[in-house]
């Protein structure tokens, strides 16, 4: 499976209401190691991190 892909499909997951909490800790965990095997770029990097902020912030805004 593509890094792309794999990110991608993480990224989606985390809008399921049953997405386990704390969930986000577990997709930085795949970016991360993803950069860190030189598997996607650092504007890449850039790019899914903020797309993952963005999760954790509307996640966080349903809660609240």
């Amino acid at each position: 499976m593509s890094p792309h892909i794999l990110i991608d499909v993480a990224l989606d997951g985390m809008d399921d209401p049953d997405c386990p909490p704390l969930n986000e800790v577990n997709v930085m965990r795949i970016i991360t190691n993803l950069h860190r095997d030189d598997a996607i770029t650092n504007d890449e990097l850039t790019h899914y991190c903020n797309r993952l902020y963005a999760v954790v912030d509307r996640r966080t805004r349903r809660v609240a």
